[in-house]
């Protein structure tokens, strides 16, 4: 099991989603979806990020 973030995220829920909505580059919207996942609680682990995404967590890209 991983540990969970301890990050803080600046922007609110809503503005994620909004600039989530608007964005037009792959790896971009990439991000926002996992800052929008976070701030909204719907993952709190490392692990569930990289499912969601189908990426390895051992690697940065």
């Amino acid at each position: 099991m991983s540990r969970p973030f301890k990050i803080e995220i600046a922007e609110s829920e809503e503005e994620l989603k909004k600039r989530l909505e608007t964005a037009r580059l792959g790896n971009q919207k990439e991000k926002l979806q996992m800052l929008w996942w976070l701030k909204s609680g719907q993952v709190k682990e490392q692990q569930e990020i990289g499912k969601r995404l189908g990426r390895d967590t051992s690697t940065e890209n």
